[in-house]
């Protein structure tokens, strides 16, 4: 008898050695978050802004209620965020679906069987005799999680659940990121029409003058004929961004998840992101770590980690238990006498021979593990360069801004002077059409580079998180 045991026992660690995984399958990449960190500990941002970083739903210091009103419409029927949400339930799903495994499967049955044996059927060998069974029980099937499968895939569907948590957020963060970005440029071209208006007066002046010039007879009709056509050009421009503000509505209406009457609706902005938003002087890079897509990437894969688990676990033996127990009669005992009653309970042990197909699973998994690490590098190394990007932009564009400034300061000066030269009969119409362009240019130039400014402050909240505020990681477990 102890012979026979230790056979057993040897058969037993001979098969469990033949089933294990390869130990040549096994993960390559690895994360890279802490040396990016160590390599980017801060980011200077001095002589930008000044205070602490703005939080969740930040765009309220905007104080700009229509903007308010916008994102909080666009959080409730835009489309990406339906879709945001259609995706966190198949994940809540895939939760379910992996904690309903810990549960033994119970069946009820009930039926009723009226049969006629034929000749061959009957045992007597007459054939035509009628028969009814009626049969009522339950049965139910249990598998042990013996090598923590089932633990597992449950912890990798919790973390894929809190993937798409995040990636829910992130799709409210690039929404509203949007609308503001748009609302901007909305703002942007409202202040270029403005001076399209302001440029056409001036060419509407300088009509003036010159047909007055004209009449005394210190001019000729080409000169007015120039004006005349610079008038018409100003005119065609003024419509164009007349033009571009429909347009920026109706981008607001379609980013909101509305139609075009919407974008009747919208008034002229009134936010002011350069006296509003603020950031501190450094940027610490583990606040870069805290974006929602660099998180969602992160417990995706702490995800694919666990799959590889699961694999694994396929290659050693399952034992599942299966037991039934009901009444079957047939016409005219009693259902539940004693001899109607039925029962079985058995347990059952199987274990995989040729595992090629699990090792292709295995191999499958660990790739997928490897494609969620490089997916994750590759966000982190994107979020570093996103924020860098956006700082030395927004110094630049600063910088830009005051030399702007004081070509406008100039060009202001000259026009003016021009102007009274020209209309005491001394300047020359080409002059003011020269100093008046140079002026517009300079005037563009400064809505536009603030324009500029404002969008690359919205794109760094976006960058560094947009507000997204996580919970501190725990490790997932199932007792």
């Amino acid at each position: 008898m102890l012979k026979l045991a230790k056979i057993t026992t040897f058969m037993s660690l001979c098969f469990l050695y033949g089933c294990a995984p390869s130990s040549n399958i096994k993960t390559h990449n690895t994360m890279a978050d802490d040396s990016l960190i160590s390599h980017a500990s801060t980011l200077e941002t001095k002589n930008l802004y000044s205070t602490n970083w703005p939080g969740e739903s930040w765009w309220l210091s905007l104080d700009d209620n229509q903007l308010n009103q916008l994102i909080t419409q666009a959080l409730k029927h835009s489309p990406d965020i339906q879709m945001a949400n259609a995706n966190l339930q198949k994940a809540s799903a895939f939760v379910m679906a992996a904690d309903s495994k810990f549960d033994p499967v119970v069946s009820a049955n009930a039926g009723v069987t009226r049969s006629r044996l034929s000749r061959v059927e009957d045992n007597s060998y007459q054939g035509s005799q009628y028969g009814t069974v009626y049969n009522l029980g339950l049965s139910m099937n249990y598998s042990f999680d013996l090598w923590g499968g089932n633990k597992a895939a449950w912890i990798a569907s919790v973390n894929t659940q809190k993937a798409a948590e995040i990636d829910h957020q992130a799709a409210k963060i690039n929404l509203s990121s949007a609308i503001i970005r748009t609302y901007i440029q909305l703002a942007n071209a409202y202040a270029l029409e403005d001076l399209a208006k302001e440029d056409l007066e001036r060419t509407q002046r300088i009509v003036s003058i010159t047909q007055q010039l004209l009449s005394n007879g210190l001019t000729s009709d080409d000169r007015l004929y120039t004006a005349q056509g610079n008038e018409a050009s100003t005119q065609q421009i003024l419509k164009k961004r007349t033009l571009s503000i429909q347009l920026l509505k109706n981008a607001l209406a379609t980013l909101v998840g509305e139609g075009p009457d919407l974008a009747m609706t919208i008034e002229r902005p009134t936010a002011h992101m350069s006296t509003k938003l603020s950031l501190p002087e450094q940027l610490p890079a583990n606040l870069i770590a805290h974006r929602p897509d660099i998180v969602a990437a992160k417990w995706r894969v702490e995800a694919s980690n666990k799959n590889i688990e699961v694999a694994k676990t396929s290659f050693y033996p399952n034992v599942n238990l299966s037991a039934s127990a009901g009444f079957k009669t047939v016409l005219g005992d009693s259902m539940f006498g004693e001899p109607s009653r039925s029962w079985s309970v058995g347990p059952a042990i199987s274990l995989p021979l040729f595992t090629r197909g699990l090792n292709a699973d295995l191999i499958d998994q660990t790739a997928s593990y490897d494609a969620a690490v490089a997916h994750y590098n590759k966000t982190i190394v994107k979020a570093f360069g996103d924020v860098a990007d956006h700082v030395l932009s927004i110094k630049s564009i600063n910088e830009q801004i005051q030399d702007a400034q004081r070509s406008f300061q100039l060009a202001t000066k000259s026009y003016h002077i021009t102007e009274k030269r020209y209309q005491s009969g001394m300047g020359s119409q080409l002059e003011v059409l020269l100093i008046e362009n140079q002026l517009l240019q300079a005037e563009s130039a400064i809505t536009q580079l603030k324009n500029q400014r404002q969008e690359k402050q919205v794109a760094l909240v976006e960058a560094l998180g947009g507000g997204f505020e996580d919970y501190p990681s725990t490790s997932v477990s199932k007792n």
